[in-house]
């Protein structure tokens, strides 16, 4: 797995020795107007991710962990505070911004996988690449193919969503959200689908990636082991983000 991973994360291996702040979150609130009622999901929410970081947000089913997820990708509105990807406040850019910043410094990573149907696995995992003008086709398949071999996938690459496993699925969205080399990957429930062995494999794809390239990880889980190979866990729990 190393070689591969030489070859996908360029020259930023020095570990953790960049203690830049890649995501800030500032008294963020969230509620919805339910008639005469007000549903406050999230109430002042405050955590700042560092370059490299390892961080999972635990909770009760229906506290809002995705919601949260969802607001710090800029996928959901705020209802108030701030969120501030590697020192840009989301607020502050257009829809289109906002893709290009999600574009170039984050990878997502959905609990269920939201491929492309009608592409193979080596097109979806390309994708955030050749949405990108400066980026060539030739290079983008190779940086695919680089990812969908670290994730045991070499043999799957001219496969459609359709032809993979569940397992195959999410790990092809997990190659597609770490294509790019982005600063900041929010994973939601990431092995919720997978066998025991998938999901050692990519916990351990996520530890040599935070260790090689920087990336930091914000995973939401229920998965007691993953949580407990991060660098902090953090419990939301009415509407708090708490660190026990």
């Amino acid at each position: 797995m190393s070689d591969v991973m030489d070859n996908v994360t360029g020259s930023n291996v020095n570990g953790n020795a960049n203690n830049r702040v890649v995501l800030s979150c500032r008294d963020l609130v969230k509620s919805y107007e339910e008639g005469p009622e007000k549903l406050v999901v999230l109430s002042g929410v405050n955590v700042e991710i560092r370059k490299g970081e390892r961080v999972a947000i635990v909770g009760s089913s229906g506290s809002g962990k995705t919601t949260l997820l969802n607001m710090l990708a800029g996928l959901d509105t705020v209802t108030s505070g701030v969120v501030s990807i590697c020192g840009t406040d989301m607020a502050t850019l257009s829809d289109s911004q906002r893709g290009e910043l999600r574009n170039q410094s984050l990878g997502f990573v959905y609990q269920f996988h939201h491929l492309l149907s009608e592409f193979t696995a080596l097109e979806n995992t390309a994708m955030p690449l050749l949405l990108r003008k400066r980026c060539s086709i030739a290079e983008a398949r190779q940086r695919a193919e680089e990812l969908l071999t670290l994730v045991g996938l070499e043999h799957r690459l001219k496969h459609k969503p359709g032809e993979l496993s569940g397992g195959e699925r999410q790990r092809v969205a997990i190659a597609r959200a770490l294509v790019a080399r982005p600063s900041l990957v929010l994973m939601d429930e990431p092995t919720g689908n997978l066998d025991n062995q998938t999901a050692e494999r990519i916990h351990q794809l996520m530890l040599e990636l935070a260790e090689k390239v920087d990336t930091a990880f914000v995973v939401v889980t229920h998965d007691s082991e993953l949580a407990g190979r991060m660098n902090r866990i953090l419990h939301l729990t009415d509407g708090q983000l708490l660190e026990r």
